[in-house]
């Protein structure tokens, strides 16, 4: 699915975020990172005959690939549930939360626990017996947070590995609300099984879809908060001390109560990028209204956000609801853990349901409501691409500091062709990098080759500033890459 932006009002639509600036100052480009082109006013100068493209992730098959069906968990509601891969155990990891519907056969609502699955592929979920705690009289389960703790009425929406922290007792970091003690809490643990939770709560007077990010760039952490009806930020460099929080997202005109309902941000190369659960609520002649779904952010600082792009909740969602009889057929929300990379896609897990979001019901006496964890997948770098057809476009970035070696794209070109010519600070051709010199990325690939005749590579223009004409027939380029080699 995709959704085609006139090249004519993409510069215009795109406005600024944040305070960054977009000084003409040569930007440093990181070896290997994908430069893509979601926030298309940092990455372009010009364009001619080019359209911008945002493109929806493609559900799996096997969805939902993690159903509630123990005791100690549920068939009701969407929980939460975190995905990460962990890259030194080659395995996926998985924290979602249970409601338990009934305990020693007395019927319950609302304390929840919290549990750990794993998978070896990301799709086929196993339940580790760990015993740690007990539910109805036996250990036999995966729960790693007991009904008994704030009285079972936390939310823990993000669990993350944590690179940066030479503390290994801190290796694994959450965060979560409580509605028992209200406020929200930190939590830290050496292995993601054994928790140690904040004495007290990090933040009160804000409710729950809260998130965290391990800014790997800025090496801080930021969490993302419910303002109703806006979003808001805040910073730590120890995850103790935390900055007063600050806007992140503001609601537009129509956006009320929770229409921003919840956002997290994430490190895509060396930039940011984000997603957002809209809740549909304001117009009713909008064909998602009464639904929510996920969509795409950006961010030049990681700190404030917006959705990308122009028409923004009028096109296609990066994750929309399910059709008439699948399982997210009213509701799909985002599990607050970045998208992982396996092989050349993105796995980007999510949640979804099948029953309205208050204040809205349904008058359907045989309403039930189902809630599970689902997976969708995207192209590498493939949130939004730049195409021409055969007739011939160009494009034109903004400076860049020449690294690496070699230059490849992600495109599809097949059958097409994608040039690369290297301009020089006046915008002038660099001999023997021109179009002419080019030869050409041909197929479907993320990391096709680009060279020039009679040249090594990029090596020759190490540390210069550079800008990149992309010259495109019947292609479309997701990202390129400065690399090692070539």
């Amino acid at each position: 699915m995709r959704y085609l932006a006139p090249c004519c009002t993409l510069l215009a639509a795109i406005g600024t975020l944040g305070a960054v600036s977009l000084a003409d100052q040569p930007r440093q480009v990181t070896i290997g990172a994908p430069q893509i082109f979601v926030d298309l006013e940092a990455a372009v100068e010009s364009m001619e005959n080019v359209e911008q493209i945002f493109h929806s992730a493609q559900k799996h098959p096997k969805n939902p690939v993690l159903r509630w069906e123990k005791p100690w968990e549920t068939k009701t509601g969407t929980p939460c549930a975190p995905v990460i891969y962990d890259e030194q155990e080659k395995l996926f990891k998985c924290w979602y939360f249970g409601i338990p519907t009934t305990i020693e056969g007395q019927p319950i609502w609302g304390p929840t626990l919290q549990c750990y699955a794993t998978s070896q592929d990301g799709i086929h979920w196993e339940r580790p017996n760990l015993g740690l705690h007990e539910f109805e009289g036996s250990k036999q389960n995966n729960i790693i947070i007991p009904l008994s703790y704030h009285k079972g009425m936390d939310h823990w929406e993000t669990v993350l590995k944590d690179p940066l922290d030479p503390d290994s007792n801190r290796r694994y970091k959450g965060f979560g609300w409580s509605s028992f003690i209200p406020g929200l809490w930190s939590k830290t643990s050496p292995d993601g099984l054994h928790w140690t939770h904040s004495s007290e709560p990090v933040f009160t007077g804000l409710g729950d879809a809260q998130s965290l990010m391990i800014d790997t760039l800025e090496n801080r952490y930021v969490v993302f908060l419910r303002a109703l009806p806006h979003r808001k930020f805040s910073v730590s460099k120890d995850f103790v001390n935390w900055s007063e929080p600050e806007l992140s997202i503001q609601a537009g005109p129509g956006e009320q109560v929770n229409t921003i309902y919840q956002h997290m941000g994430f490190v895509y190369g060396d930039t940011y990028l984000g997603m957002l659960t809209y809740f549909h609520r304001g117009d009713p002649a909008s064909p998602y209204y009464k639904t929510l779904d996920v969509r795409l952010l950006t961010s030049r600082d990681g700190l404030r956000y917006k959705i990308a792009g122009p028409d923004p909740v009028g096109r296609e969602p990066l994750i929309g609801c399910g059709g008439i009889g699948q399982w997210d057929r009213f509701l799909v929300m985002i599990t607050a853990t970045p998208p992982i990379r396996v092989g050349d896609k993105l796995y980007i897990y999510h949640r979804g349901g099948t029953s309205w979001h208050k204040p809205f019901s349904h008058k359907d006496p045989d309403e039930y409501n189902f809630g599970a964890n689902g997976l969708a997948t995207l192209r590498v770098d493939g949130f939004a691409s730049l195409a021409a057809t055969f007739a011939g476009g160009q494009f034109t970035t903004r400076p860049v500091v020449c690294t690496g070696t070699g230059l490849t794209v992600n495109a599809i070109a097949n059958p097409g062709k994608v040039w690369v010519e290297l301009l020089d600070e006046s915008g002038e051709p660099i001999p023997g990098y021109t179009k002419e010199d080019c030869v050409p990325a041909i197929g479907n690939g993320i990391e096709l080759p680009v060279s020039w005749q009679g040249k090594s590579g990029l090596g020759e223009l190490a540390g210069r500033a550079v800008q990149l004409r992309f010259h495109l027939s019947n292609a479309q380029l997701f990202a390129y890459r400065m690399v090692s080699g070539g």
